[in-house]
């Protein structure tokens, strides 16, 4: 049975009798209480001054108290009722059965949305993200959870995160990676249909990559993300998710491989048939190669007819407002590390890079993560009225035959 499932019944909460700290650290276990501000001010009201310091994590902050010091507190501040309140108000959020999924996203419960992001904002003890990109992600999944659409979201998890910026005396920029405690982070191995803990791998030319997948409680939501940290790897895979955005084109496009090809072998291994892909941003665009790869094989159709059918159930949401900020990779780089799918679904190096370059017949155009995810996507969106104006105009080459207002 998947790890993963999308109740539909509500359950008795007479269960959900638990110890005043067994309650305190099932709030910090699923990152409803992030979004909930009853909950987010309970856990700064047993300790502000480490609450701040902590960079708002609850589970660090836990972490620090004793039973004796939790209870000490609690009894000073008489928060008994406020934990029990907010660990009933969770339990009645996570197990509801009146909500806008329930009644309008059924057919979804069976084969969900998977929804992948090279980033997510949730919260800042928790730091994945870089910018709006990540915010976007990091909103999506919650408002996925408070409507209730079954929906599991695909990422990276990069234990040294996003570069925290300072200005020196002379007035430049310096960065600063902050290595991550994965013991303070509300995470858990993902478990498979064989009740093994997941463990994925994507072939290239050179060799494999392998992952191990984590799973984070975001509402009703769940969040898989891909850790190259594992053995088996060589020492510069190994570091290949320690970083968001870091390295050059060959650990971008290792990353991306990973994340999307790795993200939907991850699903596949817990027993998750996603009936939507969603792409936010390019980044994870060879996840549908993948699904491709996997129709043709299981359903014996051949490239055509499987992209088809897979592109009627891809939806791409582009973010980047300047070409220069849109992946591009050379011929030689698609070839090490998408020449395996290709030899696969049948496609030679030419082939594949037609598919990421909007004029097919040039042989010294890059291959670009743009392109891809709109060529294999039925449905393209943008994240303004704004930006979709000025997406049409970057992209009006790949449909020279449309007016502006048709691309």
């Amino acid at each position: 049975m998947p790890s993963i499932t999308f109740i539909c019944e509500a359950r008795d909460l007479d269960q959900f009798i638990a110890p005043l700290q067994q309650r305190l650290w099932a709030l910090a276990q699923n990152l409803w209480w992030c979004w909930d501000t009853d909950t987010v001010e309970l856990f700064r009201d047993i300790a502000p001054v480490r609450w701040r310091e902590l960079r708002h994590n609850p589970i660090a902050l836990l972490s620090e108290l004793t039973l004796e010091e939790l209870q000490e507190r609690t009894n000073q501040l008489v928060l008994h009722s406020r934990i029990s309140r907010a660990y009933r108000r969770m339990q009645e959020y996570l197990q509801s059965d009146s909500t806008w999924g329930r009644a309008n996203a059924g057919p979804l419960c069976a084969r969900p949305v998977a929804y992948f992001s090279a980033e997510f904002g949730l919260h800042e003890s928790i730091p994945i993200y870089s910018g709006g990109l990540g915010v976007l992600a990091g909103d999506h999944l919650k408002s996925a959870s408070d409507l209730d659409v079954p929906l599991v979201a695909i990422g990276l998890y990069y234990d040294q995160g996003y570069f925290r910026q300072r200005l020196d005396a002379s007035g430049f920029q310096q960065e600063e990676y902050l290595t991550v405690d994965r013991v303070q982070l509300p995470l858990v191995r993902a478990i498979g249909t064989d009740g093994r803990p997941v463990n994925v791998h994507v072939e290239t030319r050179r060799g494999q990559i392998h992952a191990q997948v984590w799973q984070l409680a975001v509402g009703r939501r769940t969040l898989l993300l891909l850790d190259s940290d594992v053995e088996g790897n060589a020492p510069e895979d190994r570091q290949l998710t320690s970083r968001l955005y870091g390295g050059d084109a060959r650990v971008r496009i290792r990353q991306e491989i990973l994340l999307g090809i790795g993200g939907m072998r991850a699903l596949r291994a817990m027993g998750i048939d996603a009936g939507v892909i969603h792409l936010n941003e390019g980044h994870s665009a060879f996840a549908v190669l993948e699904e491709i790869r996997r129709r043709m094989q299981h359903e014996a159709l051949d490239f055509d007819e499987a992209a088809t059918r897979v592109s009627a159930s891809t939806v791409f949401t582009t973010h980047t407002p300047v070409p220069a900020g849109h992946d591009r990779f050379s011929a030689e780089l698609i070839d090490e590390h998408l020449g395996k799918i290709g030899d696969a679904i049948g496609l030679d190096l030419h082939a594949l890079m037609s598919l990421g370059r909007v004029d097919v017949d040039n042989p010294d155009e890059t291959f670009c993560m743009t392109v891809l995810a709109l060529r294999l996507s039925h449905m393209s969106n943008a994240v303004s009225s704004l930006h979709g104006k000025v997406s049409r105009q970057m992209w009006q080459s790949l449909w020279p035959d449309r007016p502006l207002n048709e691309v």
